[in-house]
């Protein structure tokens, strides 16, 4: 039997599987709702098999759908293997990894990994900045890094296009996502087995991580409403990405971030969790200078940092 499917499809289902819902996977994938209920229903038409319950609050897997996902995180496992495998053979030894980046661990757990995957290389001379999106850009035009990573308000990306043009940069899009709850493993709502959100964490004193999810955070504060105000009255602001996640991990204080980056459970005890109906998205992209062509390193780094963000 022959099927009518691809690679995408496949990272398209495992997008909509692991957020719970078509309209939110297609938002942080940058295309249409219509365009992926329809690739889902044609997947689900190839197979002869539904994969999804539907409801108005979103989907959930069948049975058939989380046998179906865990053979597409197989199949997609071992094709970025055999990628990878073949990115590393064109490295050259002469090509080095120049990063800048906001304040985000996805992006720099995707910076050191792909430096440490490179380490048997004879020599090698590697780099990364950190900074706010406007550092980030300034980073890239004046030619000290190749690629700067940033993030800002999604509703603003025609704005930052056009600064962007008038620089002499392009600009990549990467993805975008919902603004999560960052909470200890260990905290009293979670072992009282009660209710997360911003209401419910407004007594709680709150961890400002500058320059991570700034828009937003102004947003919610000057809201004219208690929560707001509890907020604005037990705000601690910090300046470190290690700071803020010890912080997290020894108390009943919140941050606002984005979904979970691959040590943040292991080393910090701490979980992420959606906020509801927000309103408010983050845009996280790449930018480079015109007609500098992207080495094989720096495309290996956008493609392990996508599939971290995605």
């Amino acid at each position: 039997m022959k099927y009518d499917i691809n690679f995408r499809h496949l990272e398209y289902f495992i997008k909509v599987a692991r957020l719970g819902s078509i309209n939110k996977a297609a938002q942080a994938l940058y295309i249409s709702q219509p365009y992926l209920g329809k690739i889902m229903h044609d997947l689900e038409e190839n197979l002869g098999a539904r994969l999804f319950n539907r409801s108005r609050s979103g989907v959930t897997l069948t049975p058939e759908g989380m046998e179906f996902l865990t053979h597409s995180e197989k199949i997609i496992d071992e094709m970025e293997q055999l990628w990878f495998q073949k990115k590393k053979e064109q490295i050259k030894i002469s090509d080095p990894l120049a990063v800048s980046m906001t304040r985000f661990s996805h992006i720099m757990e995707s910076f050191s990994e792909i430096i440490l995957r490179h380490r048997d290389q004879p020599s090698f001379s590697h780099r990364l900045y950190e900074g706010n999106s406007d550092e980030v850009i300034e980073d890239v035009v004046s030619g000290r890094v190749d690629v700067g990573v940033f993030h800002f308000d999604s509703r603003k990306r025609r704005e930052m296009e056009a600064l962007l043009e008038s620089k002499g940069l392009e600009y990549h899009f990467l993805a975008n996502i919902e603004p999560h709850i960052i909470i200890s493993r260990k905290h009293p709502l979670l072992l009282q087995q009660k209710p997360v959100n911003l209401h419910t964490l407004a007594e709680y004193g709150f961890l400002w991580y500058l320059g991570q999810c700034d828009d937003y955070i102004y947003q919610l504060l000057s809201e004219g409403d208690q929560d707001a105000e509890k907020m604005r009255s037990k705000i601690t602001y910090l300046s470190s990405r290690a700071t803020l996640m010890y912080m997290i991990s020894i108390s009943d204080c919140y941050s606002i971030g984005i979904h979970d980056f691959a040590k943040q459970e292991a080393s910090y005890h701490s979980t992420s969790i959606p906020i509801p109906n927000c309103g408010f998205m983050l845009e996280f992209g790449y930018a480079m200078r015109k007609d500098t062509p992207m080495t094989a390193i720096v495309q290996e780094f956008i493609y392990d940092l996508k599939k971290k963000l995605l």
